[in-house]
């Protein structure tokens, strides 16, 4: 997404948070943005497509950051996958997102409230993925329904904390404690056979969630171009070069591109390009994660 384009969907979502859906108009955001009626339409078509972006691109600065907390990191590491559950949540909570969400989903708006269903799912089947990943194949049939458990708790549980000005537990805390619950409910869906959901109910409430953000390569090898012009010392060009080699190779091995990946951060660790190579290595870690996934869900079939 162009940064124009970004531009005007967070001063619209800042209209929403403020006035709500229903009492913000399409002139408001045109106003708010400083843009013509023409530059608005030539990106979204309506107000609806413009909350779908709103939430496309929380779901995509949060899976970038989720990348950037993996990079070097052992993947089945419940403190990593708790980290990574939190940033959604921190992400919604900051922006104002949950404020939309409880909105939409009390409206009588149907479009609306399939944008954020569908989005809900995406997260669901995000942590399906990455149970899978942490505790075997076994919980590629159980997975789903988990998530649905797992989320319904976190909700509930950070919601009265809220409200009880209970602030000294942080969101990570929860997500690792409740993850720890979870595994008790996943060794009785296993072995006692109780879960509600089967193969069947889980593929037709995934199939209302087809569109999912795709990685622009030229993106990240226009962002690596453009780093390696920078008056870089030897030791960070001389990762930054090994980075763009493994990346361009057909096929990018995982394991390699997760060792350069951790040493290509440290390396400019302080230095005034620290956030621009963190985004890189992010995205570069959100493009190589997201073929691997796909990958293994092709073989599945």
């Amino acid at each position: 997404m162009n940064k124009r384009k970004k531009a005007v969907i967070d001063h619209a979502l800042r209209l929403f948070v403020e006035h709500g859906v229903a009492k913000t108009s399409i002139q408001q955001i045109i106003e708010r943005a400083g843009i013509s009626k023409g530059t608005f339409y030539n990106y979204f078509s309506s107000k609806t497509e413009c909350i779908e972006a709103i939430l496309e691109q929380a779901r995509y600065d949060a899976s970038l950051l989720r990348a950037e907390l993996m990079i070097g990191k052992d993947p089945t590491d419940i403190n990593v996958f708790a980290n990574q559950i939190a940033v959604l949540w921190k992400i919604n909570q900051e922006s104002g997102l949950d404020v939309l969400y409880e909105e939409i989903l009390h409206s009588g708006e149907d479009e609306l409230k399939e944008l954020v269903l569908r989005h809900r799912i995406l997260e669901f089947e995000w942590f399906r993925l990455r149970l899978i990943e942490v505790y075997g194949d076994e919980m590629r049939n159980y997975g789903f329904e988990a998530a649905i458990l797992f989320y319904g708790m976190f909700q509930y549980l950070t919601f009265t904390c809220k409200i009880s000005n209970h602030h000294s537990i942080s969101l990570e805390e929860i997500a690792s404690i409740l993850l720890k619950y979870l595994e008790k409910i996943i060794d009785m869906m296993i072995n006692e056979k109780t879960a509600v959901l089967n193969a069947d109910k889980i593929n037709t409430i995934l199939s209302i969630s087809k569109k999912q953000y795709r990685l622009d390569i030229s993106e990240i090898k226009k962002k690596l171009e453009d780093l390696i012009k920078e008056n870089l010392s030897s030791n960070q060009k001389e990762i930054t070069m090994a980075i763009i080699e493994e990346f361009h190779r057909e096929s990018p091995r995982t394991i390699i591109l997760n060792a350069l990946l951790k040493v290509f951060i440290d390396e400019f660790k302080g230095s005034e390009l620290e956030q621009t190579v963190k985004e890189i290595a992010s995205l570069i870690w959100y493009d190589v994660r997201s073929k691997q996934l796909r990958q293994k869900k092709a073989q599945k079939v």
